[in-house]
């Protein structure tokens, strides 16, 4: 019976093996804006893409000759497009956010060429200005190929603060990307005050990430909208990708910038606060 068995397997398994080639048609490609305005004395950017098919490997195109401005109130700033970087627009650089105010973005251009522009806006409030004392750098408790950096500081004093840290090594940046984020907020504190938190963990076996003695630290803190924090972790979770495997599919991830016109855009527009504290690394 065995053997009737074994040979039954070896004849029935092999014709179960089909490949199945599945049509993944591309939607409709549609706008992605993406921008910011800060409490930062600067020039301001504000990127409009072309959304690209799901296994794309190419980089985005940039749609030039649209009309883009912020406003707050009764204020103005026209932004022009980069001459070197099309599809991304610049404000002048001596233009800054306020705290408490709401900035308006305002998007018109013919994206789909037929003659007949389309329009986009989004709004958001620029929160209060956390206060960073000072930071440090230890080894963590968690692993020995990583570094913990620590902060001190103080939170505004409203009820709920969402923030995202940014680390700068010699000036440049070590978690721009979209997994390096580190985005959190204030709602298991008591108390407003910042005493030794856990602001990033580095690997010391990433090269990206590795310190010596005498880098230039700066810890960057940005006051965040709660509305910006939860696009920024949804994004993560799409990156990341469903765990099992046969989990829920990809989905585009909720946007802030409305559609005056048919086609729906894709992004987001925020207005964040910054604050700073920075250190010489001296293991």
């Amino acid at each position: 019976m065995a053997a009737l068995l074994s040979l039954f397997m070896a004849i029935i398994l092999p014709s179960c093996e089909e490949r199945i080639n599945i049509d993944t048609k591309a939607s409709e490609a549609r706008p992605v804006i993406y921008g910011y305005i800060t409490t930062d004395t600067m020039r301001h950017s504000v990127s409009i893409t072309k959304s690209s098919h799901y296994f794309s490997t190419a980089a985005p195109e940039g749609i030039s000759g649209a009309a883009v401005v912020i406003r707050q109130g009764a204020e103005s700033y026209a932004m022009t497009e980069s001459a070197s970087d099309p599809g991304v627009y610049q404000t002048i650089d001596s233009v800054a956010g306020q705290v408490g105010m709401t900035y308006t973005l305002h998007v018109t251009m013919d994206f789909d060429g037929d003659g007949q522009t389309e329009e986009y806006t989004a709004e958001s409030m620029l929160p209060p200005v956390s206060q960073l004392d000072s930071i440090a750098v230890q080894k963590s408790a968690l692993s020995d190929h990583h570094l913990e950096v620590l902060v001190w500081g103080r939170l505004p004093e409203q009820e709920v603060n969402h923030f995202n840290f940014r680390l700068y090594r010699n000036n440049v940046i070590v978690n721009d990307s979209l997994q390096g984020f580190s985005v959190g907020d204030d709602s298991f504190m008591q108390r407003k005050v910042i005493v030794g938190v856990s602001a990033l963990y580095l690997n010391q076996q990433r090269e990206s990430s590795v310190l010596t003695p005498g880098d230039f630290l700066t810890l960057q803190i940005d006051g965040i909208t709660s509305e910006y924090a939860g696009f920024i972790n949804d994004a993560q979770s799409e990156r990341r990708g469903s765990i099992p495997m046969f989990g829920a599919p990809p989905a585009n991830v909720e946007t802030n910038i409305r559609s005056l016109s048919g086609i729906r855009a894709s992004g987001f527009f925020t207005a964040y606060s910054i604050n700073r504290a920075s250190m010489y690394y001296r293991p």
